[in-house]
């Protein structure tokens, strides 16, 4: 499948729908994103428009009501994600990635300990 990058917006509504384990509808949407968000219904129409045409959400529509389920798994999309940081940021090498994480201090001694570790195991 053909995973096409998505903005924040879109993300945080993907995350909604992720994390319900079931088809969603706009109405749920909505009520998830009231606690952090006062966006309108249009913009989520229009949001989960852009991810059905993205390939990465579909819609079944049941007379007025959308119902919206992912296309691709959340670990699905992180991979996608790493797989372009990797090959933007590093030239395609996770040696250079790491690299430069230990360099500027991200990861310490313990965390390439268990990376030698699960490495080995594969």
């Amino acid at each position: 499948m053909n995973i096409i990058k998505i903005s924040d917006a879109e993300y945080e509504i993907m995350e909604i729908i992720w994390n319900a384990k079931r088809e969603v509808t706009t109405a749920d949407i909505m009520k998830k994103l009231e606690k952090n968000k006062s966006w309108k219904l249009t913009t989520v129409l229009t949001l989960a428009k852009r991810l059905v045409d993205k390939n990465v959400l579909q819609v079944r529509k049941e007379k007025r009501v959308n119902y919206y389920s992912p296309k691709i798994t959340k670990e699905e999309y992180k991979s996608y994600q790493a797989s372009g940081l990797i090959q933007e940021m590093f030239n395609g090498s996770i040696k250079s990635m790491v690299a430069s994480l230990y360099d500027n201090k991200k990861i310490d001694n313990k965390d390439l300990e268990e990376l030698k570790d699960w490495i080995r195991g594969l």
